[in-house]
């Protein structure tokens, strides 16, 4: 792989791998590419705003925001909308104006080893990650584009539900759920074993 002096959300490329190997466990190419998005994104919505990200894909590009951004699902300002739309919109948590930013395949193209990836035309033992990673670099921006947008829906934050004690259980829960809780319900996903 060649190393680039080039810095992704204001980080050299070998601080770069080591956040995204620290967080996700390996160097996935849809981290890279998903970094590079934030990049741009944050670049667009500007230093100082408070802003709140939604997410189009639950692969990847969440770990990407959480990662390089302070918005996390824990902390709410985060959402993900399970879409598998490679995109995400930062936005004023005030006005909820911000920007959407995609990959972009019409641009990908351009690179045809990081359009045959994420079109999954290539198996991932004909194209060696070291390549990917190559070619994810000298596309950067370059394949993405972006819009300004309103945001108009999913902005709100979820507010925590007041708190009951399970009758069945014992446990603690949201009261929103019911008279028991959700895995009393038989909604549960676990089984208890002897």
């Amino acid at each position: 792989m060649v190393i680039s002096e080039q810095q992704i959300c204001g980080r050299r490329q070998d601080e770069f791998f080591e956040t995204i190997q620290s967080f996700h466990g390996f160097t996935a190419p849809g981290l890279v590419l998903g970094a590079f998005m934030v990049d741009l994104a944050k670049s667009l919505i500007g230093e100082g705003v408070e802003f709140d990200a939604i997410v189009e894909s639950k692969h990847c590009l969440p770990d990407a925001v959480q990662i390089f951004t302070p918005c996390t699902i824990g902390n709410g300002w985060m959402k993900i909308m399970d879409w598998d739309k490679f995109a995400l919109t930062f936005y004023d948590r005030h006005t909820l104006e911000g920007f959407r930013v995609w990959f972009d395949l019409e641009k990908a193209k351009a690179f045809p080893d990081l359009y045959n990836w994420y079109m999954r035309l290539v198996p991932k033992k004909e194209l060696p990650i070291s390549v990917l990673l190559d070619v994810l670099f000298e596309a950067g921006h370059s394949v993405l584009s972006y819009q300004p947008v309103k945001v108009t829906k999913y902005y709100e934050r979820d507010k925590k539900d007041a708190i009951r004690i399970c009758p069945a259980c014992g446990e603690a829960y949201p009261q929103g759920q019911g008279s028991v809780c959700v895995a009393c319900q038989g909604e549960g996903y676990y089984e208890a074993r002897q």
